[in-house]
């Protein structure tokens, strides 16, 4: 059941957020709250420390605005809380975001400010136009990072190899995304500890603990750390709990126990998660087809995943319009969505996959729940990979009409810099660990979900699709094929079947970083 009112739950922010700043400011210089890291502070003289900015010139733009196109509320909740405060948002995160902006803004005389889109404006639209003619109407830009990669091959933005003062060989920026970003050795987006966006949307799996006990369940969490968490396991322990017939009608609904929920962008996030790729590079940072390269492997991971989906006595299809759940969620008078967290919360479902933005809305109810990584292949896999669902996942970018790179770069670098102590802090260690995560082992889970992030060029760029949606591209096939069933098609025939067209693009877009190489 959810909690009883948001007054508490604002009461409850208030209070942790006091006794949290109690503990930053106690005289001995520790903090009093079991579940804080003590080398850790939510507002925090570290952040002021003299390698803050350092690199960096010393610059006065006279307390210029500088501003920050974002993505509006198209996409709900997917919406940017990363760069300015909002009523709408926690006092914990407008305290980060306001101290953030006074760091850099006292450091180099400049306001902070963020122009969301609005309903029915495109923001590539607006970025292109910018990077035409030179308006003012903002300095730069985090699109979401399949519209940055769009920009990128038009010619639209500029090289961050061209711009002074941005260093993506500091932490502040994902590595794991630098590594992965770049086609060519051009770089025209990044992604770092101000997009909480691309934090938010690494995908997980969240669990109800209450079920894992009633059916004498092995450990999710001992699983994980001794290596033996898999998509076997999850099958076998989901099928464990799973009740055919607990409303004693034909069919499953919203009202039965499943054992796994699954929406169906997490079929490409199982197969990443088994250790592979879609796209690949070689040496010389170009890009190939790896998925066509292990076709064989490929179809034999997948079918694993196939079976998984489609084992009616496990599994639950989230947003599969022809499933018994989407309709008995329509049927409710609730979307698909709110219907998977509540089945979780109310113990109708062991496992569920999403976004780790969700989690925030399961900590909304009264439920014991944990968190895991994507599952792996097998046993004798090494690690876990966790997939960055970047559809809706925000990357910074510059205008190519931008006149004063150098401007741009500074600020870029000093705000990303100054947010891994104060936005991605709050956000991660205060609001998901401190607040929504229950217990220390999600913690370490969490810590091990954040650290095997990985980046796939095929679903940035999107080959073969013509729209971001597009099931036949080479990010969304496999979830096409997955949740159809197979009564329509099977891995071979539709990747044989869009192939061509996948490799078509993507060497398109290779010759223009190529050209663009070469100059």
């Amino acid at each position: 059941m959810k909690k009883a009112t948001r007054f508490a739950a604002l009461f409850l922010v208030v209070a942790m957020a006091l006794c949290m700043f109690a503990a930053c400011t106690d005289g001995n210089g520790t903090q009093s709250d079991p579940k804080s890291n003590p080398d850790e502070q939510t507002v925090s003289e570290e952040s002021k420390a003299p390698q803050l900015f350092e690199g960096l010139p010393e610059k006065n733009y006279n307390n210029e605005e500088f501003i920050i196109l974002v993505p509006g509320d198209e996409f709900g909740s997917y919406a940017s809380f990363e760069v300015e405060e909002m009523d709408t948002y926690t006092l914990t995160m407008n305290d980060a975001l306001k101290q953030r902006n006074e760091l850099v803004g006292e450091k180099f005389g400049v306001t902070i400010k963020s122009l969301r889109t609005q309903s029915g404006q495109n923001m590539l639209d607006l970025i292109r136009n910018e990077s035409i003619a030179f308006t003012g109407d903002f300095d730069v830009a985090t699109p979401y990072i399949p519209n940055a990669a769009s920009l990128a091959a038009e010619g639209a933005l500029y090289n961050f190899n061209e711009l002074k003062y941005i260093d993506l060989s500091k932490p502040c920026w994902d590595q794991n995304a630098v590594d992965s970003l770049s086609i060519c050795g051009q770089t025209y987006f990044a992604t770092g500890d101000l997009n909480l966006l691309t934090l938010a949307c690494t995908h997980a799996i969240v669990f109800n603990k209450d079920l894992v006990k009633e059916f004498n369940l092995d450990d999710p969490y001992k699983l994980v750390n001794d290596g033996d968490w898999t998509i076997d396991k999850l099958r076998e322990m989901g099928a464990a709990v799973h009740n055919l017939t607990q409303d004693g009608k034909e069919g499953m609904s919203v009202e039965d126990r499943f054992g796994f929920l699954v929406n169906s962008n997490y079929v490409t996030s199982m197969y990443i998660g088994a250790g592979k790729k879609l796209v690949e590079k070689d040496n010389d940072d170009v890009p190939y087809i790896a998925l066509v390269n292990e076709a064989s492997t490929a179809a034999t991971i997948f079918s694993k995943i196939f079976d998984l989906v489609n084992d009616p006595n496990v599994t639950g299809k989230i947003d599969d319009t022809n499933s018994d759940y989407y309709k008995s969620a329509v049927a409710s008078g609730t979307n698909c969505w709110d219907a998977a967290t509540a089945s979780v919360a109310n113990k109708l479902a062991l496992f569920r996959s999403m976004s780790v933005i969700d989690i925030i809305d399961l900590g909304e109810y009264y439920c014991n729940f944990g968190v895991l990584p994507t599952p792996k292949f097998d046993k004798a896999q090494d690690g876990y990979h966790s997939f960055v669902s970047t559809i809706l996942s925000t990357a910074f970018v510059v205008p190519s009409g931008y006149p004063d790179t150098d401007k741009a770069s500074i600020i870029i670098q000093a705000l990303t810099e100054a947010s891994t102590k104060t936005t991605k802090h709050a956000y991660y260690d205060t609001i998901l660990k401190g607040r929504k995560i229950q217990d220390y082992d999600s913690e370490d889970m969490l810590d091990i979900i954040f650290n095997s992030r990985v980046y796939d060029l095929g679903v940035i760029y999107n080959w073969g699709g013509t729209s971001t949606w597009d099931t036949n591209s080479i990010g969304l096939f496999m979830n096409d094929v997955a949740f159809s069933g197979g009564t329509t098609m099977t891995f071979a025939s539709k990747l044989d079947s869009i192939k061509d067209k996948i490799q078509t693009d993507l060497e398109d877009d290779i010759e223009w970083f190529l050209d663009q190489a070469a100059k």
